[in-house]
């Protein structure tokens, strides 16, 4: 069942109950008045032909039974019964007794004051009249064919009624949901003509304050961060297919070149170094594109780690691969636990991080010298400070150096792939830490990575 559909049902569903229980309450209403009327009526007309038979002495049984029958305001197969002290019948219009009343129907009369019963479609009431000397027992009865004729008049009229206002509910509802519904299927007609040729198309956004409107906003926003990620993506697979065709491409030149003719030893050995160094770029770029897209699959692996152990251990194997560079690290004065050093994550992804930020500091610093200062911060987190006095980043480009495959204008000349400080950053994110980068080119670089301990 469609929206459209279900508004109508609902809405039917409740007109028709709040009309059901309207119709049956001024049914029951008008019934109860009918009756409580009628008996006013019955009780009435006992009490002029008691009074008449009782109070005036000339009138006798006779005369009265004369005066009803002609009487114009009679009611309906009307029947009146006087009855004395001793259940004696001294008045009665009841000729052929169609009325049953016993004993037991009189005493609970007086006993009671007024008793009002139904005999199959005749409605009686008896009462009990009462002069200076005597009791006595009036009982009228009469069928009230006007007042159930009305009645069943307005029951007819109420359930006609009921059954075209439900016709009628119906029909509006669905005119009503289509109508309320519009805006919504213009909105999904919209969305239905975007695809990944026109992510840059947006659709309307009405008066720009109704429920719509806010999906209409909400949805151009989430067209907005998809265009952001295709776009980013599209960049991505650019960017890494040149990364991997130069290399490639290097060396099928060099090789096709080597081939054209005999060549001395030398030349050969030249070829198969320099071949075998674009292999060992080949293969860092892939193994940090691989590193790249697992990084969410390393969470698992997470366990407490001492980051200036790490430290300690890459200044060892980076200085043993680079003797040039000069790794200084120092600990604040603060740090008093090993608590304070003590980090939860993946030992290998924070050694990634930290190797690259050495070793970029270090490559872009004309005396390949890094100090790396590990402090204890206040809130509980551990910053680890990477400072270089290298060639910086121009401040334009400070915004996009963590984007991958991205390099700073100053430093395409210097052996790189782009996209070591999107891994790094990437890796803090997921360690639930943070990494800013301040420079000034021509200055130097200061990369904070901070990371709560097991203290925080």
């Amino acid at each position: 069942m469609n929206i459209k559909s279900k508004l109508t049902y609902r809405l039917l569903m409740m007109v028709s109950s709040i009309w059901l229980v309207a119709s049956i309450s001024i049914y029951l209403s008008s019934a109860g008045y009918r009756q409580e009327e009628f008996y006013r009526r019955l009780e009435s007309r006992a009490t002029t032909a008691a009074r008449l038979l009782i109070e005036f002495e000339e009138v006798d049984a006779e005369l009265l039974r004369k005066i009803e029958s002609a009487n114009p305001i009679k009611l309906p197969s009307e029947r009146i019964s006087i009855y004395d002290y001793n259940n004696n019948e001294i008045f009665s219009t009841d000729e052929d007794n169609l009325v049953i009343i016993t004993p037991e129907t009189l005493d609970k009369i007086r006993l009671e004051g007024q008793v009002q019963w139904r005999q199959e479609e005749v409605e009686i009431l008896g009462m009990l009249y009462s002069d200076k000397f005597e009791r006595f027992v009036v009982i009228a009865a009469a069928h009230d064919i006007f007042g159930k004729s009305k009645l069943e008049n307005l029951r007819n009229i109420l359930i006609i009624v009921f059954f075209l206002s439900i016709i009628a509910v119906a029909a509006v509802g669905l005119i009503y949901a289509r109508i309320a519904l519009q805006p919504i299927s213009k909105v999904v007609d919209e969305v239905n003509t975007i695809g990944a040729g026109n992510l840059g198309t947006r659709i309307s956004e009405g008066n720009g304050r109704d429920e719509v409107a806010v999906l209409a906003i909400t949805f151009n926003k989430m067209l907005s961060r998809l265009q952001d990620a295709f776009k980013s993506q599209k960049a991505f697979i650019s960017n890494a297919s040149h990364e991997l065709r130069t290399p490639l491409t290097s060396m099928l030149s060099q090789i096709d070149v080597t081939l054209l003719k005999e060549r001395e030893q030398a030349f050969y050995i030249k070829t198969m170094t320099s071949v075998r160094d674009d292999i060992q770029n080949l293969a860092e770029l892939t193994n940090k594109l691989l590193l790249l897209a697992r990084t969410e699959s390393f969470t698992e692996s997470f366990s407490m780690v001492r980051v200036d152990s790490i430290m300690w251990q890459l200044a060892s194997e980076i200085n043993g691969a680079h003797s040039d560079y000069k790794i200084k690290i120092s600990l604040s004065e603060k740090i008093d636990d090993e608590k304070q050093l003590t980090v939860k994550g993946n030992e290998q992804m924070l050694r990634s991080v930290f190797s690259n930020l050495i070793d970029n500091a270090c490559k872009f610093s004309p005396d390949h010298e890094v100090q790396v200062r590990l402090s204890a911060l206040e809130t509980g987190m551990l910053e680890i400070k990477f400072h270089d006095t290298g060639i910086g980043i121009p401040q334009h480009e400070i915004d996009q150096i963590m984007q991958p495959f991205f390099r700073a204008t100053n430093a395409v000349s210097i052996k790189g792939h782009g996209i070591g400080l999107s891994l790094a950053k990437r890796i803090i994110d997921i360690h639930e830490g943070s990494l800013r980068i301040t420079s000034v080119a021509g200055s130097g670089t200061t990369v904070a990575i901070t990371l709560p301990t097991s203290i925080f």
